[in-house]
């Protein structure tokens, strides 16, 4: 069974290229470190195709690994290029235990030369880092025999997919006969697998608290309106649905999962009972300890600001306070939409608090100091670069040492700059979105309050006693 996809890459042609030939990712498990360390030195400076492809799973067709971006650049330059698109970055990837790297990287060559051999260039890298293994295909957006254009259409996805069901048939590899629709997106697969909070985890959740507090579907329809979803019980349709506030289209339910068909759902319902169902006795509740503490705390300073913002907006979508059992289901909407992005929220919030950041002005001084240290730390790494070249022994190795320190202080200082530009693009909308969820907040208090206004008064609690005092 080979899975394939591709997709455009825009910017710089090197970075997909560095990233198929990552020696980690593509190295012969047979040989040592000590072997893959000669074999990176042979690939750095030599251009032996041969001694490439046989130590490492890359392979060029109709160019040299080795020099694969010069050559689709000089294609470029030949038929005066000028497209957004560099290239095409693509993969096949096979069932888990079913082929060995020698016979997954045969594959991956033999359907790049029968897609693509005729007219383009392409870099074919076996990655063996995860339990399936995977070819990664680099396909320059230029033929460089004629200069036109690769176009990643439809009608390329499929024939690219039908010939590597034929090349599968071929090495009597698993295919998937009758594929199951749309699939689920990689950012959504890595979310669950991290037990991240998604858009289908959270409706998960709603859906189940509904189905265990209603006896019928009329219920079941009510409790999900006051989590803020729609349901869809329409018997010309063959699947129920169900839509979010916010959402741009439903989603049939039997999509959350098998037990969340049609019929599952009703089953579900007809298995509450109405019967009253008997609980043990509570047990006795520990005494809670109260410790007066004399003074006030009129005179404590608030934190306000960013650091105020972030910090209000991370106890709404349930970050803090921390180990706190939090309900997605029932949380705001536009606080749902946030869930995905949780962990940059609080990679956010941490920078804001560590370096005590209140306003706009202190952002953007710090983040100038970021960017003035990588400066100088560049112009560091040169003066380092050509020592090293003209170093040996002891020397070398602590020239080496020290640029491998400045790269990871770079590398730090280049994450807390991604942060900071977060913060710039973000702190806008969080306060538009506070605003919001209070108003709405502030609405939902005032029905709740009519409500029991309307039970008071209907109630009768001031009228004469109609039975004479009896």
């Amino acid at each position: 069974m080979a899975v394939c996809e591709i997709w455009d890459v825009k910017g710089r042609l090197d970075h997909p290229i560095d990233y198929a030939e990552n020696p980690e990712k593509t190295a012969n498990p047979k040989y040592t470190d000590a072997d893959l360390q000669a074999m990176g030195d042979v690939m750095k400076y030599a251009t032996n195709g041969d001694k490439t492809e046989h130590q490492f799973f890359v392979t060029g067709v109709n160019c040299d690994p080795a020099t694969a971006r010069d050559e689709m650049m000089m294609a470029k330059a030949q038929w005066n290029d000028q497209s957004e698109i560099v290239c095409y970055h693509g993969f096949q990837s096979f069932k888990a235990g079913e082929v060995t790297p020698e016979q997954a990287h045969e594959v991956g060559v033999k359907l790049a030369e029968k897609m693509w051999g005729g007219r383009f260039q392409v870099i074919v890298a076996t990655h063996l880092n995860t339990d399936c293994l995977h070819n990664h295909f680099v396909v320059n957006s230029i033929s460089y025999i004629d200069g036109r254009h690769y176009h990643d259409n439809k009608k390329n996805l499929r024939l690219l997919r039908q010939r590597s069901d034929e090349l599968c048939r071929e090495y009597s590899l698993s295919v998937i006969e009758h594929p199951s629709g749309r699939k689920k997106p990689y950012v959504l697969c890595q979310a669950e697998k991290q037990g991240l909070p998604t858009r289908d985890t959270v409706a998960r959740q709603a859906v189940d608290e509904a189905i265990s507090k209603s006896f019928t579907l009329k219920d079941f329809d009510r409790q999900l309106s006051e989590m803020g979803y729609r349901i869809n019980f329409d018997p010309n349709r063959k699947y129920w649905t169900i839509i979010g506030k916010g959402w741009q289209r439903p989603k049939r339910l039997y999509k959350l999962g098998d037990d969340y068909t049609n019929e599952r759902i009703t089953e579900r319902i007809k298995e509450n009972s109405y019967a009253v169902k008997f609980q043990s006795f509570s047990k006795e509740q520990p005494q809670v300890r109260v410790i007066r503490v004399k003074g006030t705390l009129k005179d404590a300073k608030k934190i306000g600001g960013l650091r105020g913002l972030y910090l209000h907006y991370c106890y709404k979508l349930g970050i803090l306070p921390k180990k706190k059992q939090q309900n997605y289901a029932r949380l705001h909407y536009l606080l749902k939409d946030d869930l995905m992005k949780m962990e940059a929220i609080t990679n956010e919030t941490r920078l804001l608090c560590r370096n005590h950041i209140d306003t706009a002005e202190q952002l953007l001084s710090y983040k100038g100091s970021l960017e003035s240290e990588i400066s100088e730390l560049t112009e560091q790494r040169k003066g380092l670069y050509s020592q090293s070249r003209k170093s040996v022994g002891e020397e070398k190795e602590a020239v080496k040492a020290r640029l491998s320190e400045i790269t990871g202080r770079m590398k730090t200082i280049r994450k807390e700059v991604r942060l900071c530009e977060g913060i710039e693009a973000r702190s806008d909308t969080l306060k538009e979105k506070l605003n919001v969820i209070r108003a709405d907040e502030n609405k939902e208090k005032g029905k709740e309050l009519m409500k029991h206004e309307h039970r008071r008064r209907s109630g009768g609690a001031n009228r004469k006693d109609e039975l004479g005092g009896i």
